[in-house]
Formats: C-alpha cells, structure tokens, sequence
C-alpha cells in the first residue's frame, strides 16, 4: 500500500491552553527522544524528537467534564496520532496504525488515535471500519482542545498529526504527515523508544 506524503492543514478555534509545561518532569520522554534520533529515517525521516512538553492536562477523549486527559494514558509508550474523517492523508495511515497497534501493543506501548471530527458523532467510527481499522479503540476529541493546543505549542501543524509520548505523559517526538507506522523503520523508532525505559 502506498502511503502519500501530506498534510492538511486546519485552523480553527483559538486554544484554550497558551503554553505547554517543559521541565524535569518530563525525564522518560528526554530518553526516548534521545533514543529515537537515530531511527528517523526512511519511511519515518520526517519524525522530529523534541525537547519534551509535560501535556498530561490535555483531552483526547470526550468534552467538558467527562474529558479523559493524556494523563489517563501514563504508564507506557504511546503513539498518539490525531486524525480526521476529512482528511485524505488520514485515510491512507490508519491501516498502517492499527496493524502497529496489533503487533506491538503490549504493557509498554500503545497506539491511540483520536479523531478531532466535531460534527457527526458516528462519522469516525464508521471511518475506522471503512478504512479497516475498525481494531483500533475509538476515542474522540471534538472540542479542538488539544489540536489548537499542540499547534499554539508548534507541535502541530495539520492533520495527520502524530505524537510519541513517554510513560510520563511528556511529548518526546512528532511527525507530521502520514506514515507507514506498520513499516520497518517504524517499527525500530517504537522499539528504540521502549527501550529507552
């Protein structure tokens, strides 16, 4: 399956957060994002590691009160890649993200790909299995909380956009763009990055 290069840029609602926490907090995700540097390249050559940012009180999950935070996923690796049923470069990865998913999850890692759709509720979850990635877990973030968040910060620019995530809840690398996350190179990154741990 060929994977395009691409990113759709979205503007939106002004963020609601207006800077990201950096600091000692964030020591996993500094080991990772060390450990990671030399594996990207190839297929992930557009992954950037950079210097951690504490999003632990960011959404990506729910609105409002009911809201799940990225602090409810520490403990663990994890890919978090933001997604939309509108975006075409979208369609083409979330193959490639359930299949790493199925072949790497485990207690120290995860994927979580949260959709930033905020009109039709069912809309993504009929996306995942349209695209055949119905096996990822379906989570939704409507609000743009954490979108227009990451782009106030510079670790977004458009959609797809994927972090990597250390088990402190500090972002230790982005891409931006689509990518073959079932591929090779891939697959090194993750291991570098649960390694580092």
């Amino acid at each position: 399956m060929a994977i395009f290069a691409g990113t759709v840029i979205y503007t939106a609602r002004p963020t609601l957060f207006s800077d990201l926490v950096r600091g000692p907090q964030c020591q996993a995700a500094s080991a990772i994002a060390e450990a990671v540097k030399p594996f990207a390249r190839g297929q992930v050559a557009a992954f950037q590691p950079v210097t951690p940012s504490d999003v632990n009180a960011l959404p990506f999950d729910g609105t409002g009160e009911d809201a799940r935070t990225i602090e409810a996923l520490n403990g663990r690796v994890t890919l978090l890649n933001l997604w939309a049923t509108w975006c075409a470069p979208c369609r083409a990865e979330m193959p490639s993200l359930a299949a790493l998913n199925a072949e790497k999850e485990s207690d120290d890692f995860v994927v979580i790909a949260t959709s930033i759709d905020d009109r039709d509720q069912n809309h993504p979850e009929n996306f995942l299995a349209e695209t055949g990635a119905e096996a990822l877990d379906y989570y939704r973030e409507p609000s743009l909380t954490l979108f227009n968040s990451l782009r106030s910060a510079g670790l977004a620019q458009g959609m797809p956009t994927t972090l990597l995530l250390g088990p402190d809840g500090c972002v230790a690398g982005v891409l931006s763009g689509a990518a073959p996350w079932d591929g090779p190179d891939a697959k090194k990154l993750v291991d570098a990055a649960v390694s580092a741990l």
